[in-house]
């Protein structure tokens, strides 16, 4: 597997466990490659606001499951643009690697989902949860990485 190809697969599996972490981790880098659009300072801070609100949002209760088409369908679409925008994968063409970054963040979903609801049984959900935190957080920085 290309270095394009495993970055597209990590971050969308960190997309996949928090929706907005692939995109903010590229983005955050501040990369000269990247759209003008991704490297406006207001769009930079609004992409990591979003991402660091998510950290919060999941722990509510009332949070939908990411397994249910509101959750599902942004991971899908931002797993696909977060591979899209990894510096690996701005060369190469658009469709398998947004297709891999999408594939990802569907199986991340469902395995993250999965874990967490084996492991609250036994541990506090905040606990189960601040550690899928750390797994996507952990992911999704190499997956941006050069």
């Amino acid at each position: 597997m290309s270095t394009g190809s495993m970055s597209s697969v990590i971050l969308g599996a960190a997309t996949g466990l928090r929706s907005q972490l692939g995109v903010a981790s590229v983005v955050a880098r501040s990369d000269p490659s990247l759209p003008s659009m991704f490297r406006h300072p207001w769009i930079r801070r609004l992409v990591l606001a979003a991402a660091a609100g998510e950290l919060v949002v999941d722990k509510l209760p009332g949070t939908p499951s990411r397994l249910a088409p509101r959750g599902i369908v942004p991971r899908l679409a931002l797993g696909a643009l977060a591979a899209s925008l990894s510096p690996q994968t701005r060369q190469a063409s658009w469709l398998p690697t947004a297709a891999l970054g999408a594939s990802s963040a569907a199986i991340a979903a469902r395995l993250g989902h999965d874990a967490r609801a084996r492991l609250a049984r036994q541990a506090p959900d905040l606990a189960v949860a601040l550690a899928e935190d750390a797994i996507a957080l952990a992911a999704a920085a190499p997956g941006a990485s050069r």
